[in-house]
């Protein structure tokens, strides 16, 4: 869910509560990492897959190199948390270096929807957007 219109649908199919969370990523106020941000903005939805290479549980993230490379992989991923532990150094130091092909890009499919802005704003957003709906 990235917007007030995702809101809306999920709550008229029944939802009880709705979860956004590549929306407040490239806000101000988010601790990920600016390279991570860029990627958010600039990505669209056909640029993510869904992968088991960085933790070893499957999850949506934005391809790169890596998940590329062990894609290639004929001894397969270990199961989480084994493969988590053993990228944990790979992606920490991509990070050091802003080499995002070798980060975990996590993200959802409403990258297009994604903006640059504060929490506040964001939130004054959705709320004044979904109330008009």
């Amino acid at each position: 869910i990235m917007d007030a219109r995702g809101m809306a649908a999920a709550f008229i199919l029944g939802a009880k509560g709705v979860q956004l969370g590549t929306a407040f990523l490239p806000c101000k106020e988010s601790g990920a990492h600016s390279i991570y941000k860029e990627a958010i903005l600039n990505s669209t939805e056909e640029q993510t897959t869904l992968t088991k290479a960085f933790s070893g549980k499957l999850a949506r993230g934005i391809r790169n190199n890596f998940i590329k490379e062990m894609e290639g992989q004929s001894t397969g991923i270990l199961p989480f948390p084994l493969q988590n532990d053993l990228t944990g150094p790979i992606r920490k130091q991509a990070a050091k270096l802003n080499n995002r092909e070798y980060m975990s890009l996590w993200a959802g499919q409403g990258l297009r929807l994604a903006a640059s802005t504060s929490v506040k704003e964001l939130m004054d957003r959705l709320t004044k957007e979904y109330l008009e709906l």
